[in-house]
């Protein structure tokens, strides 16, 4: 996805992350429009963050989930609303949707 495409998927937005083999929701992020985030995990803990944009990447920094490290990613568009993230480095991280069954027909 190019850096709009990116902006547009997220800023804004809640969007759910999902495990990319099981598709089970694990979270579903807000992003606000201010570079704040929230992430909401379905166990009921919720921990705030920071994200911003860097060309076609964008970055989140989370208060304890992944260490409270800076981690960067890329998304890859799979359908309308639906997007596969990528680390930097091009490990797989979660699916991330606009809906919980981004694949269920309507």
């Amino acid at each position: 996805m190019n850096e709009d495409d990116v902006k547009k998927f997220l800023q804004g937005r809640s969007v759910y992350a999902l495990d990319p083999q099981t598709q089970e929701v694990a979270a579903c992020i807000d992003y606000g429009t201010d570079g704040t985030c929230l992430a909401r995990f379905v166990n009921g803990e919720t921990d705030p963050g920071v994200y911003g944009f860097e060309g076609d990447t964008y970055w989140t920094r989370y208060d304890t989930f992944r260490g409270g490290k800076r981690h960067v990613f890329r998304l890859e568009s799979k359908g309308p609303g639906v997007a596969q993230a990528y680390f930097a480095d091009g490990t797989i991280a979660f699916l991330q949707s606009h809906s919980e069954k981004p694949f269920d027909p309507a």
